[in-house]
């Protein structure tokens, strides 16, 4: 009994040492590390040609925002950003990066992994393995070398971003247990719901960090934080695409603008809801058919924002006489045509 007690002793601090020279390694290689504050996700990054800094979101929105980025414009930041540092270096890279690295918290992060990258094409090997199994390294001295760098990485993200819808859409059907459980099934067929971590104790800032050595790492980093803080998301009713409420949880819309659109989802949403209320009511269908035409008017220049909201403080006060009855719907229309 002694015997093997002091074998499960030995064995232990074996396990331990072991696992503090994998700490210090973790440590050493990662150039992530994240933690959480008052609900969002903080990533301390700490690549070679970048200052220190940090970037932050609520838990999970992250997520959902880099779901939406299309790839199409993915390839036009990473280009830009090749183009200024083939001018300029690092610094002229970074100048071109600077109107990007606040849209997205993963987007920064692509970013500086990138800048790293171009500046010390001895870090490939680093590189290729940041990014993930799903992301294949040209060979180099290829044409168009750096090109296909780029493109290999919008093929590396597009594939990241349609497991996660595939995972997020098969979870979000699911009716059985609580939506950590429901994460949790799939922990075995996909490494982003993995949630194995390393932890790192700071001293400099007196905080428990986790070293994020992948970007795979850096994104169920994310979602577990969402799911230990509760963070709840659905599908936005006028995109159809997957959100976190910033205000009220029984919103139904996300802020986000679709392409082809000036306005966000949630004035879009709205007003295609009131539509389908209103959809037989004469006195809606002028007040909306008015509305949208001072509307076109005021973005074309054609009338201030002022006028257009005290048209809208009008029209609603007429619309409402016309419902009341102190006025007929031919009365309202014709006063609507007075602001053509």
């Amino acid at each position: 009994m002694l015997t093997l007690q002091k074998r499960y002793v030995i064995i232990d601090i074996n396990i331990i040492y072991i696992r503090y020279l994998w700490g210090e390694f973790m440590q050493d290689t990662a150039k992530i590390f994240g933690y959480t504050e008052n609900n969002k996700t903080c990533y301390k990054l700490k690549f070679n040609q970048i200052e220190y800094t940090t970037v932050s979101s609520v838990c999970g929105k992250s997520v959902f925002d880099f779901l939406w980025i299309g790839i199409k414009e993915f390839n036009a930041i990473f280009v830009s950003v090749a183009a200024a540092f083939a001018k300029g270096g690092v610094e002229q890279a970074v100048k071109a990066a600077a109107p990007f690295v606040n849209k997205n918290s993963y987007l920064t992060i692509y970013i500086a992994a990138f800048i790293d990258f171009l500046a010390d094409e001895s870090t490939a090997d680093y590189f290729s393995h940041f990014l993930g199994s799903d992301f294949s390294l040209p060979q180099k001295g290829s044409n168009h070398y750096i090109m296909n760098v780029i493109d290999s990485m919008a093929a590396s993200i597009e594939q990241k971003k349609a497991e996660f819808k595939f995972y997020f859409d098969k979870i979000s059907k699911e009716k059985n247990g609580s939506l950590s459980q429901r994460f949790a099934m799939y922990a075995d067929e996909s490494k982003l719901f993995n949630f194995n971590f390393d932890i790192f104790y700071d001293a400099d800032d007196e905080t428990i960090t986790y070293p994020l050595v992948t970007m795979d790492d850096v994104i169920r980093f994310d979602v577990m934080q969402m799911l230990v803080n509760k963070i709840k998301f659905k599908p936005c009713k006028c995109c159809g695409e997957y959100f976190i409420p910033a205000g009220r949880s029984n919103s139904e819309y996300c802020d986000r603008i679709m392409k082809n659109e000036t306005r966000p989802c949630s004035e879009i949403g709205a007003l295609k809801t009131f539509d389908i209320v209103h959809k037989n009511d004469d006195i809606h269908k002028a007040y909306i058919t008015a509305y949208r035409r001072m509307d076109s008017r005021q973005r074309s220049k054609l009338i201030t924002k002022d006028e257009f909201k005290e048209f809208g403080k009008l029209a609603r006060a007429e619309r409402k006489k016309c419902y009341n009855g102190e006025i007929t719907l031919e009365q309202f229309q014709d006063w609507l045509d007075d602001f053509r």
